[in-house]
């Protein structure tokens, strides 16, 4: 791969944590399924409740933070406390399910518990695939209180489909300019749930084009309002790669290479989404990456 244009110059819009009080949000006692809440709409649901702490409890005054643990359906999750993140799991390939455990910062007083589970695609193959579940269906619990144990799971719990720049539609022409960026050094690095956009000319020739995406996480991309797909190149690939013998029935297992690297690195960009100038690139990432090391690439031969 060889660069196939300047660098790009990028802007940036923070996504916020949604709360209750949102007119687009449902409630109910207990978790519900992933799936049947947002009918495959967005690959994000947001799982929001409220935690009481008392000011009598022992953690306040001993400083031994509180352990939250958190058990998915998967695919992916970032536990946000009070706004903030407390940290993100994700599932594999095999098994899908996870499981968050920490310790976590809570104030006396009412705690916000915001958790983005995330879909990376849904399966269409495979026996009874249609009852698989996604999401968070628990248990969810949060130990150290004065109580011993708090279970989580069944209580009053609001849900968000989707995420706020999705509703804005920020990956489209129209949509990015209803919102202010953040431009210049100003531009977010390393911030989880942030928007990018930059524009670019469309590089000359025929040879094919890809966006190399090493230098983010996890997220989505667009172009011209086209979706290119998923990215994540944060998910390394893991295996052995020490030796190389394809004697015996081959599975594959056998001869990998790039151990340690990312799972996938270059996205094709198709010519036919391309106007000769002025073109959108729109980035959604979710874990925290730097888009200065994101750049248009062409094939070499």
């Amino acid at each position: 791969m060889t660069p196939a244009g300047g660098g790009l110059s990028w802007q940036s819009y923070n996504e916020e944590t949604p709360t209750a009080d949102d007119s687009d949000t449902l409630s109910a006692n207990g978790l519900w399924e992933q799936k049947n809440v947002t009918r495959d709409s967005s690959d994000y649901l947001w799982y929001m409740t409220d935690v009481n702490i008392a000011s009598n409890e022992g953690f306040l005054k001993n400083g031994k933070d509180p352990y939250f643990t958190v058990m998915s359906a998967g695919h992916v999750l970032h536990v946000f406390v009070n706004g903030k993140l407390s940290g993100t799991v994700y599932g594999t390939l095999d098994n899908p399910k996870l499981t968050y455990s920490g310790n976590v910062k809570l104030r006396a007083g009412i705690n916000k518990i915001s958790l983005l589970s995330v879909s990376v695609g849904l399966p269409n193959v495979g026996v009874h695939y249609d009852t698989w579940n996604a999401g968070v269906l628990g248990p969810v619990t949060l130990s150290g209180l004065n109580e011993g144990s708090r279970n989580l799971a069944k209580q009053r719990w609001s849900y968000k489909v989707g995420l706020k720049g999705e509703s804005l539609s920020l990956h489209s022409l129209s949509g990015s300019s209803s919102v202010e960026w953040i431009r210049g050094s100003l531009v977010a690095q390393k911030q989880p749930l942030t928007w990018y956009k930059a524009t670019f000319n469309a590089p000359g020739g025929n040879e094919p084009l890809a966006l190399d995406m090493a230098s983010m996480g996890k997220g989505q991309i667009w172009i011209n309002g086209e979706g290119v797909g998923r990215h994540w190149p944060g998910y390394i690939a893991q295996g052995d790669c020490s030796k190389c013998s394809y004697a015996g029935t081959f599975n594959e297992k056998k001869c990998q290479t790039n151990c340690g690297q990312p799972s996938q690195r270059w996205y094709h960009v198709p010519r036919s989404w391309l106007k000769p100038s002025g073109n959108l690139l729109v980035v959604f990432e979710e874990w925290g990456g730097n888009p200065t090391g994101i750049s248009l690439v062409r094939r070499s031969r």
